[in-house]
């Protein structure tokens, strides 16, 4: 008997018919969940996948070493890395133990105890200064796709009477019962790096678990919000700077009449360093001075008024500017906007640009000041002439320094010309900068939403590129738990008590 029934399962093997193989099907539409039991250190002992159909007749790809029907009893045919099945059921689950056991994560967790490192095995039921060094990063030999785009979150729990001073950096701590969970977030295409203390005894631990989802965040951001109030404020500095350019250009030319005066001046002095020659041709100079200023003295409040209105449609648009971004700032005078401004380090461009126009205006207000001091010193220079003759060279000397007067005013004119000149290229550097801005706010936004949700739309499968229909992976890890160690009990097995039937076949040596 022995002898034949192997020679008669061989030749039942040898006879059998073949069956061609059909060319491979597209796969079915599944979802995957993928279980891995890690040890304490992180290693992968195990990795299977829960392969989850609506039913029907059912294609799949993966290389398991086993696979086992969670739904119905009906069999799994499995011939290389396709896995057939013809089923009934609504909603159909199999499960596959694959053969490589490589996640996208390399995870690697050390325990130490009183600074000394120790296998996670052999701390169950210690006691002392309690460190834990938990490690995740890209697995280079898996595809990036799923560290790329798959968030993890990290979680463990630690019993509240055997655990004290617990101490986790960067962890979201929750009371959970009594024991203190910790959970860590790891968004898509990065890697971990945390440490957890504690003063432990009698130490035992539950698994530390991982879940890998893609995220699904239900931001719904409305950039219109942001760049409506962009576009008025590249808007305000336009008008700013064109502003600007054409104050510029009134100061230039109030500079160049500046320099003409200062000339006019210089002309007056030395025609009054030969008094002595023309005492006539002195006078009636003078007397055209006297005019020639009295006129622009005439014209010292329509110039003063000029200004303020410059200054003040400056601090309007300002003003309506900073109303329209919402910053509830008070009403900006040229007597606040000072000290509103400096408590704003955001505004300094702005503030920069009101102190050039409150400088101008201040500035203008002293040139008009002296011109009026300049009419003043003309009518007595006037009256002085008639003195001439008893004293020529005290009339040389005042208008020596009448000369020197409008020679510091001109300089004076001259510097808040440039520091205008200069307020004018901040102005156009300021609006190029501004430009964009807000096609610049849409990109960044949309930059951010993908480092955090992941960039890729479409999911791949994590068993095999051949199941080209996954709607959905998931992972869902947890590393053994640490226990004190179990005192060992022999137990001793009874015989076990065969059937009539395996005894017949134990009687031909075909059961052990």
């Amino acid at each position: 008997m022995k002898r034949i029934l192997p020679i008669v399962l061989i030749l039942a093997l040898l006879l059998a018919p073949s069956v061609p193989a059909s060319a491979e099907s597209s796969s079915t539409p599944k979802e995957e969940v993928v279980y891995g039991i890690l040890g304490p250190d992180g290693s992968v002992n195990s990795l299977y996948v829960v392969n989850i159909f609506e039913g029907g007749e059912i294609t799949d790809y993966g290389n398991y070493t086993d696979v086992r029907n969670m739904s119905t009893s009906e069999p799994i045919s499995k011939a290389g890395d396709k896995i057939t099945i013809n089923t009934h059921s609504d909603r159909f689950y199999y499960q596959g133990t694959l053969e490589n056991k490589e996640l996208p994560w390399n995870i690697d967790i050390k325990y130490y105890l009183d600074e000394k490192e120790i296998p996670g095995a052999d701390l169950g039921g210690k006691s002392g200064r309690l460190r834990i060094r938990m490690s995740v990063k890209r697995n280079d030999r898996i595809n990036s796709f799923f560290f790329d785009n798959y968030a993890l979150q990290i979680a463990l729990s630690l019993d509240n009477k055997l655990c004290s001073n617990i101490k986790a950096d960067n962890a979201t701590i929750a009371e959970a019962g009594s024991k203190k969970q910790l959970t860590y977030t790891v968004l898509p295409g990065n890697g971990i790096d945390f440490t957890i203390t504690a003063d432990v005894r009698d130490f035992k631990m539950d698994p530390i678990t991982l879940n890998g989802i893609r995220l699904a965040l239900d931001i719904n951001i409305d950039p219109g919000k942001f760049t409506k109030q962009i576009s008025d404020l590249t808007g305000a500095i336009k008008e700013l700077d064109d502003g600007a350019d054409e104050l510029l250009d009134g100061l230039n030319q109030v500079s160049g009449g500046m320099q003409k005066y200062v000339d006019g001046m210089k002309a007056f002095k030395d025609g009054l360093e030969q008094l002595s020659a023309g005492v006539g041709e002195l006078e009636a100079g003078a007397a055209s001075l006297k005019k020639g200023l009295s006129e622009l003295a005439r014209q010292k409040d329509p110039i003063l008024s000029g200004a303020l209105s410059i200054q003040k449609s400056t601090f309007d648009a300002v003003n309506a500017q900073l109303g329209g971004m919402g910053l509830n700032l008070p009403v900006l005078t040229p007597e606040n906007y000072s000290t509103v401004l400096t408590s704003v380090p955001e505004l300094a461009t702005i503030k920069h640009r009101l102190d050039g126009v409150v400088q101008f205006t201040q500035g203008l207000s002293s040139f008009v000041d002296g011109v009026s001091q300049l009419d003043d010193g003309a009518s007595e220079l006037v009256k002085g002439i008639s003195g001439f003759k008893a004293s020529s060279e005290s009339i040389a000397a005042s208008a020596n320094n009448l000369y020197n007067a409008a020679a510091e005013l001109n300089a004076a004119v001259k510097k808040l010309r440039d520091g205008l000149a200069s307020y004018k290229a901040g102005t156009s550097e300021l609006k190029k900068g501004t430009s964009n801005l807000d096609s610049e706010i849409n990109d960044r936004i949309d930059e951010i939403l993908a480092e955090i949700s992941g960039g890729a739309d479409k999911v791949i499968s994590f068993v095999s590129e051949k199941n080209a229909n996954v709607s959905a992976v998931q992972f869902a890890l947890k590393t053994e738990p640490i226990n004190p160690p179990e005192t060992q009990k022999t137990v001793v097995s009874k015989p076990a008590r065969l059937s009539f039937w395996q005894k017949l076949l134990r009687l031909f040596g075909l059961y052990i």
